[in-house]
Order: C-alpha cells, then structure tokens, then sequence
C-alpha cells in the first residue's frame, strides 16, 4: 500500500508477507523520512530491500490511474465538442475513429 502526501508523492510503501516460519514480516520501501509510530521514531537500518514485485505493482497501479484520469479527460472534452456543436464526423477523426463509432462510444452523455 503506496502513502502519498498532499501532492501526490509516495512517502513510503508498506506489504506485508508472511514470513519464513509463523508471522508475518512487515515491509517498508521508499521511506522519505523518519518514520513515527505510536509516538516512537522508527529508524530503519540498514535502508529498506527494494522488491521488484511491488515496483511493479506500484507502477501499474500508477498506470491505471493515469488511464483513468485520461479517459475522464476525453469524456469531458468530447462533451465539450458536442455542447459546443462540433459533429460526430468531426468528433471521429480527433479520435482517429469513424463517425458512429465516437456516437456509440460517447453519445450517452
């Protein structure tokens, strides 16, 4: 689980995966500063193994939102194009697609 602060920025990652024999091992990656818990400063040492497996997962995770964020950004401009009286046909070949094809995608809105 990626902590972000305000603007965005991992501050650190936490996982936890269960460990060699009975518990679990917490995990803490890409720590940015100390970290405080219950009013105790944890110093981690030596710094934090980078596992692969969350890098990618971290990096997905980054990708889907961006998809998101860009697919909610053509809903709003082709809405505008249309509020705007631009037609289905000009609509299309912005979005390198036929006529119909942006209609069926984008005329529900």
């Amino acid at each position: 689980m990626d902590f972000d602060d305000g603007e965005g920025k991992t501050v650190l990652t936490i996982y936890v995966q269960r460990g060699p024999e009975e518990g679990y091992v917490l995990h803490v990656e890409h720590l940015a500063a100390p970290l405080l818990v219950d009013g105790t400063l944890l110093r981690l040492s030596p710094a934090p193994h980078v596992n692969r497996d969350a890098a990618d997962f971290r990096r997905i995770t980054a990708a889907r939102t961006a998809a998101a964020k860009a697919e909610a950004e053509l809903d709003a401009a082709v809405s505008s194009a249309r509020a705007n009286g631009d037609s289905w046909e000009t609509i299309g070949h912005a979005l390198g697609t036929s006529a119909r094809t942006a209609r069926e995608r984008f005329g529900h809105h």
